[in-house]
């Protein structure tokens, strides 16, 4: 594996195993988890999310491939419909999802089983904007906000210190555009994330933020 992919090796600094919690001073958590298990119970606390998932299957297998884990065999709709299922058991009040052009039209039909008020923003990525993406917003209420042409980093930290909620959630949390937004705003998060690598960097720039959090076993706070 490259070097590359140790992101700076955070998770020398920072390690956070399998079976273990990050539980920050103000409420927040996250865990190392696979989208396809079962979804951890805290994740329920998010009343709005926000969620950069793989768009295909090649950007999924690479996710998994950097994670060290067994790439996934079946069609990417499995996935998706996966992703979809997890945000209908949050039932979050609002909810955003970048995508890429592939699978626009099925995304936005899934956020529509799950939304009266519809909507999607053409954006960009690493401010660049040959990156086209999107980012597919439903909720309970209409609004017409100003996100258009907005790159995805831009927009996130819009809904972070916009947005109402208690807690954020984040399915694919990775690296912490989600949580660094909403500590910076005072709010607290809730997220999963893949790869134990990824997410020590979350954990770092968290600290650097000047937040602390501790590791508890699963098992025990389940107790």
């Amino acid at each position: 594996m490259s070097k590359k992919w140790n992101y700076g090796d955070a998770y020398l600094r920072h390690p956070l195993k399998d079976n273990q919690l990050a539980i920050f001073d103000n409420g927040s958590i996250v865990k190392v988890h696979d989208i396809f298990n079962p979804l951890p119970p805290f994740m329920k606390k998010a009343d709005i999310v926000f969620v950069d998932p793989p768009w295909n299957l090649g950007n999924l297998n690479c996710f998994y491939t950097k994670a060290e884990k067994e790439e996934r065999q079946e069609c990417f709709t499995i996935f998706y419909k996966r992703l979809f299922e997890c945000i209908a058991k949050i039932r979050p009040y609002t909810c955003y999802v970048e995508v890429g052009k592939e699978y626009l039209g099925e995304f936005i039909q899934e956020m529509k089983r799950l939304y009266r008020n519809v909507t999607f923003y053409n954006s960009s990525y690493y401010h660049k904007k040959e990156n086209m993406c999107y980012i597919i917003r439903g909720s309970k209420k209409r609004k017409k906000l100003p996100l258009d042409y907005i790159d995805e980093e831009n927009i996130i930290s819009w809904v972070c210190e916009n947005e109402s909620y208690d807690y954020i959630g984040d399915l694919c949390i990775g690296r912490g555009l989600v949580a660094v937004g909403a500590y910076r705003n005072d709010k607290k998060f809730v997220g999963t994330e893949l790869n134990h690598k990824r997410l020590s960097v979350l954990l770092e720039r968290i600290a650097n933020e000047g937040g602390k959090y501790e590791l508890f076993d699963i098992a025990r706070v389940s107790q």
